[in-house]
C-alpha cells in the first residue's frame, strides 16, 4: 500500500503555527513511508473566505520547504482540488444517499434549533438534535417545501451502535450512535458540510491515513457512518495532541507570543528553524539531539514517537532554536536577509562605507539574532551618526577617571590614519601605558561614549566599522554629557 496522506485547510485566514504542525506531520510521515502528500483546499465556507489566503498558504509551504505530490497548483489525476470545484461530485453522493433514505431534509430553522439548544442546557442534557424531521411523512414534507422552506439535509445516524476504530496515537476509541444527533451534511444553499465533503475527497483521492488535530476527534465517528453508508475503506486516523500556551491552555491565534507564519517570514526567520521546532511539538526523535534537518526528521519520523499529551508551544525556545540556526548561517545568506530588514525599515546604508562594510557590521551580530529584524534594532548606532547613552552608560562616563580615558582616546584618534581594529587596540595600549589603567577602567569609558551602552559586540571591531568622524563627534558629545 502506497501512503497517501493530505493537508486540507480553510482560505479563511492567515496560515497558523497549529496548521503548519499538522501539515508538517503530514508531510513527514508521507516521506518516511515514502508515500505522496496531497494538499487541497476546503474554501465551502464562501462567506468566510479571504482574498489572497490560498497563495498566502502556498507561499508559506514553499518557504517552509515544503513540497506535495498534488494539489490546486500542481495538478494531480485526483483532482480538482478545490471543494468549490467538486460540488458536482459532492452532488452525485447525495443524490445516492437520499434514494437510499440515508440523509432526510430538514426544515426546522434557526430559531427553532436555538430554542431546542435552550432546552437541552436547561435540562442538563448535552444539546443535539431532536429529529423531529426525521419522521415527517411525505405530506408533511410536500406541505413545508410548499410553504417555501428550502431544507438542509441530514444524516440519519443509525440507533443502539458503537463505533469503534483504532487511532495510531490514541488507541483504540469508541463512540455511541445514541450519543450523537442527526447532523447536516448539505446545507440548505447546496453547499455540503465538512463532515460530508471531507469523506468524499478522503475517499475518491485514496487517502489512507488522516493525521490531523485531536480538535476533530469528535467529527470522526460521523465521517466514519458515511464512509460506511456509502460502502467505501476506511482510512486509518491519528489525532495529534494540542498545541498549548505555556499556561496549558490550547493556544489561540491571537496569541501574542504567536504569529502567523506569514510574519516570521517577514522577521526574517530561517525556515528550517521553524520547521525544526515545530517538529518536536508532540514528537520526540529519541536521544539530546534537537537540531535536525527537514530530511533527518523525516527520516526517524513515524507517529509511535507522537505523544498523546498537549504540546506547548514556548516561544523562547522557538527564538533560541531560530539563533541556532543564524549561527550556522553562511554570512552572505545572513546578510542579503538583513539588507531586506533594512529596506523595509527605510534604513540606508551611511554614505561612505564600502561593499563590504554590511558585511563586517552583521557578523558582529550573528551570535545574537533570532531574525534578521533583530538587526534592525541591535546595530542602530552603526547608521546614525548620534548615540543616546544609557543610565548606565551616563553613570560610567562620569566615573572618576573616565573622561581622562575618554580625553585621551579622542585626541589618538585625530591624530591617527589608520582606522582599523588593530590602530584601536594600539590607541588602548597607549592609553594604559600613559594613565596606568586597564581592563574595566580602560575599554568602558570608550565603549559608553561611542556606542551609548555598556554592553555590545567586541569594541574595536565595531569601532572600525564606525566612520572616524562619528567616532570623534560621539566622544566629544559624551564629554560634554559626562560634565553636566
Amino acid at each position: 500500500m502506497t501512503v497517501r496522506v493530505r493537508f486540507a485547510p480553510s482560505p479563511t485566514g492567515h496560515l497558523h503555527i497549529g496548521g503548519i504542525r499538522t501539515a508538517l506531520f503530514n508531510y513527514l510521515y508521507a516521506k518516511h513511508h515514502h508515500g505522496q502528500f496531497i494538499l487541497r483546499f476546503e474554501d465551502t465556507d464562501l462567506e468566510r473566505n479571504m482574498p489572497g489566503a490560498e497563495e498566502e498558504i502556498l507561499e508559506g509551504f514553499r518557504w517552509l520547504g515544503f513540497t506535495w505530490d498534488e494539489g490546486p497548483d500542481v495538478g494531480g489525476e485526483h483532482g480538482p482540488y478545490r471543494c468549490t470545484e467538486r460540488l458536482e461530485i459532492y452532488q452525485q453522493y447525495a443524490d445516492k444517499l437520499r434514494a437510499e433514505g440515508r440523509i432526510y431534509p430538514c426544515f426546522c430553522t434557526p430559531e427553532e434549533l436555538e430554542a431546542e439548544r435552550e432546552q437541552a442546557q436547561r435540562e442538563g442534557r448535552m444539546p443535539r438534535y431532536s429529529g423531529k424531521c426525521r419522521h415527517l411523512s411525505e405530506a408533511e414534507r410536500a406541505a413545508k417545501l410548499a410553504e417555501g422552506r428550502v431544507p438542509n439535509w441530514r444524516f440519519a445516524i443509525p440507533a443502539h451502535q458503537e463505533i469503534a476504530f483504532h487511532d495510531l496515537i490514541r488507541g483504540d476509541v469508541q463512540f455511541h450512535t445514541d450519543d450523537m444527533g442527526d447532523f447536516v451534511v448539505v446545507k440548505s444553499n447546496g453547499i455540503p458540510t465538512y463532515n460530508f465533503q471531507v469523506v468524499i475527497d478522503d475517499a475518491l483521492m485514496g487517502i489512507t491515513h488522516v493525521i490531523r488535530g485531536e480538535e476533530h476527534l469528535s467529527n470522526t465517528p460521523r465521517q466514519l457512518l458515511i464512509f460506511r453508508a456509502l460502502g467505501w475503506d476506511e482510512p486509518q486516523f491519528a489525532h495529534l495532541p494540542q498545541v498549548l500556551n505555556t499556561d496549558r491552555k490550547k493556544l489561540s491565534k491571537r496569541d501574542p507570543n504567536v504569529m502567523p507564519v506569514a510574519a516570521y517570514r517577514e522577521k526574517g526567520y530561517p525556515p528550517e528553524a521553524i520547521v525544526n521546532f515545530l517538529a518536536l511539538l508532540g514528537w520526540s526523535p529519541g536521544g539530546e539531539e534537537e537540531i535536525m534537518s527537514l530530511e533527518e526528521i523525516a527520516e526517524r519520523f513515524d507517529l509511535d514517537r507522537v505523544s498523546r499529551s498537549g504540546a506547548v508551544f514556548d516561544a523562547d525556545k522557538l527564538r533560541w532554536m531560530a539563533g541556532q540556526y543564524i549561527k550556522r548561517m553562511p554570512l552572505a545568506t545572513l546578510v542579503e536577509s538583513v539588507s531586506h530588514q533594512l529596506q523595509a525599515h527605510g534604513i540606508s546604508i551611511p554614505a561612505g562605507r564600502d561593499e563590504h562594510w554590511l558585511d563586517h557590521v552583521v557578523s558582529l551580530y550573528q551570535e545574537q539574532m533570532s531574525c534578521a529584524e533583530e538587526f534592525v534594532s541591535l546595530a542602530r548606532r552603526f547608521f546614525t551618526p548620534d548615540v543616546t547613552w544609557s543610565d548606565e552608560a551616563t553613570a560610567v562616563l562620569r566615573e572618576p577617571g573616565a573622561s581622562a580615558v575618554v580625553a585621551r582616546y579622542l585626541d589618538l584618534a585625530k591624530a591617527d590614519s589608520e582606522w582599523t581594529a588593530d590602530a584601536s587596540r594600539a590607541r588602548f595600549k597607549t592609553i594604559q601605558q600613559e594613565l596606568g589603567v586597564k581592563g574595566r577602567q580602560l575599554y568602558m569609558p570608550v565603549r559608553a561614549a561611542v556606542t551609548g551602552e555598556v554592553h555590545g559586540p567586541d569594541l574595536q571591531l565595531s569601532i572600525a566599522c564606525l566612520s572616524k568622524d562619528w567616532v570623534l563627534r560621539r566622544l566629544q558629545a559624551a564629554l560634554q554629557r559626562a560634565a553636566e
